[in-house]
């Protein structure tokens, strides 16, 4: 709880009723919003203070009409988006089990094209949903479908006057190297091609073969510099060394190894952060098994993470542009009201359960109050006897016993 970091009793207490307030007020505005389909609009006395005069009513209403036909296409696209929306999930999902039953399924339903071309794009578009390593495993695979795939996907990246490094973090950005390594040949191969496609004028290569050499040889340099299983790391000495004669038979210049591997110990290539991975989930699994010293390493290191992801997203949220509907037919209530009613119903019953306090009793009331008002304008019965039992359950209607013998 909030006591945990450091807040006084009294200040969780204060937080604990400004949120119920805040699910209390989001109720109260969603039952004003669908006032107008009301069973029994007779009964809207008591749902509010605020209620309009019936001249009011009256203008609310012929706006409404006047603009209905408008708000019903509205909400037709806003169902439409949610269901493409689902789809894709499904659709990803399939692809981090099985990658081309995913893409055949997308392709079915028109979010991927039949080229390998739209495939490729699909991968480039930077969903966290999808598996970076499931993403590397299926770049790699030798399968024309496969191999095509891979070499628009790789083309789709511009490394045109950048540095190798620079090259090669973008390349692995978007995908885990396969283990398998026969797919990183392949990978690898078709990275030194672009790099020297993108650069035909950087003069420091004698052929592709050398960017192909040299990039197994960062990302060995990365392994060794950066694994903590690795406790004799690799000198600058016998890294230079190592890449002897790589350049046609010739040596590449020591003082550019030399800066190659200056940037690689201060920063290790990596992908890029936020993707979902199924490698690091699994070791964080086999984390489960480590004694408890070292669990709360990687612990720390967690914590480390996420306070750097919640760094970066609270640095960039002010530069982000996202797109909102405003919503005006109280149509929108009811989906609104099935996303959230579990987590509300939670909230009030726990409430209701753990405190004493006439205060958060009363507002937790008012919520369920509120939920259920919308459970019944919208004949949603799950949803309605969800609220009704709790409710019941702390009034101890549902008691076997009577008073007297409890």
């Amino acid at each position: 709880g909030a006591m945990e970091l450091g807040a006084t009793q009294l200040q969780e207490k204060s937080m604990r009723i400004k949120g119920l307030e805040c699910l209390v007020a989001i109720l109260k505005c969603m039952v004003e919003w669908s006032r107008d389909i009301y069973v029994n609009p007779h009964s809207q006395s008591n749902l509010s203070s605020d209620h309009k005069s019936k001249e009011g009513e009256a203008d609310l209403s012929k706006s409404v009409s006047s603009n209905d036909l408008g708000v019903k296409d509205n909400i037709e696209q806003i169902q439409n988006l949610k269901q493409q929306k689902e789809i894709l999930e499904h659709g990803i999902e399939l692809f981090n089990k099985k990658p081309k039953k995913g893409i055949e399924f997308l392709q079915k339903q028109g979010l991927i094209g039949p080229d390998p071309r739209d495939i490729a794009d699909f991968l480039h578009k930077d969903d966290e949903r999808l598996d970076r390593t499931v993403i590397g495993d299926f770049l790699g695979d030798p399968e024309d479908l496969n191999k095509n795939t891979m070499y628009l996907y790789v083309d789709m990246l511009e490394f045109k006057d950048k540095d190798l490094i620079q090259a090669l973090r973008l390349f692995l950005e978007g995908f885990r190297l396969p283990g398998e390594s026969q797919k990183i040949d392949r990978l690898m191969e078709k990275f030194a091609s672009r790099y020297c496609t993108c650069n035909p004028s950087l003069g420091i290569f004698a052929s592709a073969d050398t960017a192909y050499v040299l990039a197994f040889s960062v990302i060995m340099l990365t392994t060794d510099l950066h694994s903590p299983q690795v406790k004799n790391k690799m000198t600058k000495e016998q890294y230079i060394k190592m890449n002897r004669g790589i350049n046609d038979s010739e040596d590449l210049p020591a003082e550019y190894l030399s800066a190659i591997y200056d940037e690689i110990s201060q920063s290790e290539i990596k992908m890029k952060s936020g993707g979902k991975d199924s490698k690091t989930q699994q070791q964080g699994k086999d984390a489960k098994m480590l004694d408890s010293r070292k669990k709360q390493l990687l612990w720390n290191m967690e914590l480390e993470s996420i306070s750097q992801t919640a760094k970066v997203l609270m640095e960039s949220a002010s530069h982000v542009k996202l797109s909102f509907t405003t919503a005006t037919d109280h149509e929108h209530v009811k989906p609104m009201f099935k996303l959230a009613w579990t987590p509300l119903l939670a909230a009030f019953s726990v409430g209701l359960q753990d405190c004493d306090e006439t205060e958060i009793s009363i507002l937790c009331l008012e919520g369920i109050r509120c939920a259920i008002r919308i459970a019944c304008i919208f004949h949603l019965e799950l949803e309605r006897n969800a609220f009704v039992q709790a409710l019941a359950r702390f009034t101890l209607l549902t008691a076997n016993s009577s008073v007297t013998e409890m």
